[in-house]
């Protein structure tokens, strides 16, 4: 009999340990669980930041010639460019600026699709359609440099140059990110001064092929848009259902406007 009773209080003792252990694991799923919860919420610091701006960057080698676009993801129109190979018409040259006057694709100007209007941002208008690339003042407007040192050596640096004078500096930061991990100017696009005719100028024409990057620009907290930013401007009233607010080039992109 007596060995039954100490068997008996074992077999308790064994249950109470088995429910404190099962308690405690509840207890430890529930904390995790919770953990897991608040990990999800919204705005969260561990949240990935929001892409403001779209970037078009590319090189025309055989003119020793840099394009550059600026657009905000949540304008008009869905400026990417990264379509194939273009054929770019150059402008008028000022402050180092070369306009871009027109980019086609199989001799038709390249065509710019317009974002829904759930897609479309307070500082801008949706449109009904799309729009066609019209010139660097135009809706998803470029425009472009020549790449170059004072001998005409051509290298990673002087890309990086040609970029800040294009760009306005007060939006630079962020851009200045892609230009610098990018390629240009380096392999068969490094050229020293001996290997450049003195002669050389650009033509007025020439084939590009463009890289379109969405960034976060953290426009919010600078208080204004990227476009405004990046074109050194103050932003201006929306303007009709064309898609612009107004101000030509809505897209930013202006490293055509007094960049």
């Amino acid at each position: 009999m007596w060995w039954k009773m100490i068997s008996g209080r074992q077999h308790m003792r064994g249950i109470s340990r088995v429910r404190r252990s099962s308690i405690v694991a509840v207890i430890v799923a529930g904390v995790l669980a919770s953990a897991v919860v608040a990990a999800a919420v919204p705005g969260d610091a561990g949240e990935e930041p929001a892409e403001d701006t779209l970037f078009n960057f590319g090189y025309d080698q055989d003119n020793h010639t840099l394009l550059v676009g600026v657009s905000a993801t949540d304008s008009a129109f869905d400026c990417t460019l990264e379509n194939g190979t273009l054929t770019a018409e150059y402008g008028t040259t000022a402050n180092s600026h070369i306009r871009v006057d027109m980019l086609l694709a199989e001799d038709q100007a390249v065509l710019f699709a317009n974002r829904a209007d759930d897609e479309v941002g307070s500082d801008f208008t949706s449109a009904t359609g799309p729009v066609l690339y019209t010139g660097t003042d135009g809706e998803c407007g470029v425009s472009a440099g020549v790449v170059g040192g004072p001998n005409g050596q051509i290298n990673h640096g002087q890309f990086m140059k040609l970029f800040h004078e294009l760009v306005d500096k007060q939006g630079m930061g962020c851009l200045n990110r892609i230009m610098a991990q990018s390629d240009l100017g380096k392999g068969d696009q490094q050229l020293r001064a001996s290997d450049v005719d003195a002669a050389f100028a650009p033509d007025t024409s020439g084939k590009v092929d463009f890289m379109t990057v969405a960034t976060d620009c953290d426009k919010k907290d600078k208080g204004e848009n990227a476009q405004a930013s990046l074109n050194g401007k103050e932003e201006k009233d929306k303007g009709d259902k064309s898609g612009r607010p107004d101000s030509p080039g809505n897209s930013g992109n202006a490293p055509g406007h007094d960049k």
